[in-house]
C-alpha cells in the first residue's frame, strides 16, 4: 500500500471507531432509561379545573399524551394505563386510558382523567399498564409505569371565566 492509500484507509478506520462509539453511547443512555420507562411516554397536556360541583375533590385533572416503544424494539404493546399503588399519595376517581397501542412507527394516543385535592400532588402519581399483550400475546408481569413527576411542566390550571 501507499502511503496515500494507508492514510485513506486509516482516516476511515477512524471514522467508523468514532461512529461505533456514538452509537453504544446513545443505546446504553436509552437501555438505561428503560430500566425505569418500557414504554417512551409523552404527555402534551395536564388540564386541571377546579371542581364546580362541589365534590369530594377539589380538582378534576385530564391527561393527553401518546406512547410509543424504543427505535429498538420493534414489539407492538397492547394496554390501558391506570392508577398505581405506588408511592404514599394516590389520585381519586380515576377514569382509565382507552386501549392504547404502541410501536415504534405511530404514537398510540391517549387520554385519562382522575380527581385530586392538591394540584401540588399531581408529581407524585404513578399509573401503570394493565392487561397488556405484547404482539397479541398476554404478558403478565410487564411493568409499565407513567411517572407523572416527569411532566409537572404540563401542568396548567384552567382557572375559569
Amino acid at each position: 500500500m501507499n502511503k496515500k492509500t494507508r492514510k485513506a484507509f486509516m482516516t476511515v478506520i477512524g471514522i467508523l471507531a468514532v461512529l461505533i462509539i456514538l452509537g453504544m453511547i446513545v443505546l446504553g443512555i436509552n437501555l438505561y432509561k428503560n430500566r425505569w420507562h418500557r414504554i417512551n411516554f409523552t404527555v402534551d397536556s395536564i388540564s386541571v379545573i377546579k371542581n364546580d360541583d362541589y365534590g369530594e375533590y377539589k380538582y378534576h385533572a385530564v391527561v393527553v399524551g401518546s406512547a410509543k416503544t424504543w427505535f429498538y424494539d420493534f414489539n407492538t404493546y397492547e394496554f390501558n394505563l391506570t392508577q398505581s399503588a405506588d408511592g404514599d399519595i394516590a389520585p381519586s376517581n380515576v377514569e382509565n386510558s382507552s386501549l392504547i397501542v404502541a410501536n415504534h412507527k405511530d404514537n398510540g394516543k391517549f387520554r385519562f382523567s382522575f380527581e385530586t385535592d392538591d394540584i401540588s400532588e399531581i408529581g407524585s402519581y404513578v399509573f401503570k399498564a394493565e392487561n397488556i399483550f405484547i404482539d397479541g400475546n398476554e404478558k403478565k408481569g410487564t411493568d409499565i409505569r407513567l411517572f407523572m413527576s416527569e411532566y409537572t411542566d404540563k401542568i396548567k390550571e384552567d382557572k375559569g371565566n
